[in-house]
């Protein structure tokens, strides 16, 4: 049960946790207890551009967004959108998919803005250096020049070391606060 108050239902971005929240980071099949030290806010910036895209096709090779690394015991917590005419699927890590179902992964579109004015359901957490990959496809009947995605969020600075396990143990059976994150892409 996650026990502190961290978001709003409706309003622009808040931080996921604050400074001495207790975190649990779910990367893949690893599982990481740490404390939040330090957070600052990342403004709305140009996160990739995966290039020019002909009409009807796809990025030749999914782009890393490189623009999206931490340092090592730094998660992030972001949103993001498309700028171009373009849909986006999302890889967290590069063969993970995110947004997936059972049938399909569901991409993105510039309209995301227009649907989800506040971006809650592009929100995605980045573990260290484990960014993700998006593959573009340019669904008009003209080539475009750019597919650019903006993204802002926060940058969370965590202890270099892993809670006692007795507070591990706590927040494992509901009693200790804290913050879960899955920060991989499909969650099975």
């Amino acid at each position: 049960m996650d026990l502190y108050p961290h978001k709003s239902g409706l309003g622009l971005m808040e931080p996921i946790a604050q400074i001495n929240h207790n975190v649990h980071i779910k990367y893949g099949d690893e599982d990481h207890y740490r404390r939040v030290t330090k957070f600052e806010p990342i403004p709305p910036f140009q996160a990739v551009n995966a290039g020019a895209i002909a009409a009807g096709a796809t990025n030749a090779n999914p782009t890393e967004i490189a623009n999206l690394r931490l340092f090592d015991n730094e998660f992030g917590q972001f949103r993001w959108y498309p700028i171009d005419h373009m849909q986006v699927t999302l890889y967290l890590p590069s063969a993970e998919g995110k947004y997936r179902l059972k049938q399909l992964m569901v991409p993105v579109d510039e309209m995301v803005v227009e649907r989800d004015p506040c971006l809650h359901l592009t929100e995605i957490f980045i573990w260290e250096d484990h960014t993700p990959w998006v593959t573009c496809l340019n669904y008009t009947d003209y080539n475009i020049a750019r597919s650019r995605i903006i993204a802002m969020g926060y940058r969370y600075r965590l202890e270099d070391k892993e809670l006692p396990d007795d507070v591990i143990q706590g927040i494992r059976s509901g009693s200790i606060p804290c913050v879960n994150l899955m920060c991989s892409g499909f969650a099975a």
